[in-house]
């Protein structure tokens, strides 16, 4: 019997799932499962699994790729009955040792809360950065639909990978993580949705360090299909939720997601991509951006 069912899907992990593991059986809080699915492929990440011969650890082989969310679905479906909670992790991640215990405290404590994250600590060859995730702005937010619009405007998400969520609010909404831009936005499509049902809450201390190196296997760093299926999901939820959405939040958002865009272009193309989102927003934010970036390089080549 476990309180909590952790989700660890796994795609071609064998680089990385040893520590993460490591880092999961070190939880002080110690009444769970690790449910890994391991999708379609044939590294050495069943092994590396069953070396730890933990029988917290229990491993589900997909022989065909069923991607990101059918995978956490699929797992979902295996979890213990007595699971009361389920908590996300990932492949290439390390986790705290408090995390779990941090978390079920806030859940405990409030029973109008119905998932938890926490901040990350991105590390990445630029160095360590912090992302905390809804509390950006060192605030909670007491009301569903102001997150909604929050995380839909600034595309800021709940930390994924150190999510937990109760089981109860899961089956009683007949929750799921949905494949519409494959494995893309699995994330943000289904925090967004579980902010207007329940509350969301922000645990203000690090909970997961987050491996994002340039060699690593994380989806996430397809930047051009990661932006494309941005601009779906912001397009698709406008239609969804038309009361919820107006047409100037949808431009508000748009505006927004073409900021962050920016910061991945390189030149020539950020020079014309300057020029063109200056023009179509009206905003000197892009043109100032490009200023910033060309004179950034020009010092860095004189040094």
């Amino acid at each position: 019997m476990s309180i909590i069912t952790i989700l660890l899907p796994v795609y071609n992990g064998e680089k990385t799932l040893k520590a993460t593991l490591e880092s999961l059986l070190s939880q002080t809080y110690k009444d769970f499962e690790i449910i890994i699915g391991i999708d379609g492929t044939k590294d050495k990440s069943k092994a590396i699994a069953l070396a730890f011969n933990d029988p917290r650890i229990r491993i589900i082989e997909h022989p065909q790729n069923l991607g990101l969310a059918n995978n956490l679905n699929a797992l979902i479906k295996c979890a213990h009955q007595s699971t009361k909670y389920f908590a996300m992790a990932e492949q290439d991640d390390i986790y705290v040792s408090e995390r779990l215990e941090w978390q079920v405290e806030i859940m405990e404590a409030h029973s109008d809360v119905g998932l938890v994250s926490g901040i990350s600590e991105f590390q990445s060859d630029s160095g360590n950065v912090l992302f905390p995730g809804i509390l950006v702005y060192g605030k909670q937010f007491p009301s569903g639909l102001e997150l909604f619009k929050h995380l839909y405007i600034h595309q800021l998400k709940v930390v994924n990978t150190c999510m937990l969520w109760r089981k109860s609010v899961h089956q009683k909404n007949k929750l799921t993580f949905n494949n519409t831009y494959g494995n893309f936005n699995v994330d943000w499509d289904f925090v967004l949705r579980f902010s207007l049902i329940r509350k969301i809450h922000g645990v203000p201390k690090v909970l997961v360090k987050m491996n994002r190196h340039k060699n690593n296997e994380s989806v996430t760093k397809n930047r051009k299909q990661q932006h494309l299926a941005s601009r779906r999901l912001l397009k698709d939820f406008r239609k969804e939720f038309p009361n919820l959405l107006s047409k100037n939040t949808y431009h508000k958002a748009i505006k927004n997601h073409c900021k962050i865009e920016l910061g991945h272009y390189k030149k020539p193309e950020l020079f014309f991509k300057s020029i063109y989102y200056t023009i179509v927003f009206r905003d000197l934010y892009f043109l100032r951006y490009f200023m910033f970036a060309f004179k950034k390089a020009l010092k860095a080549k004189t040094h």
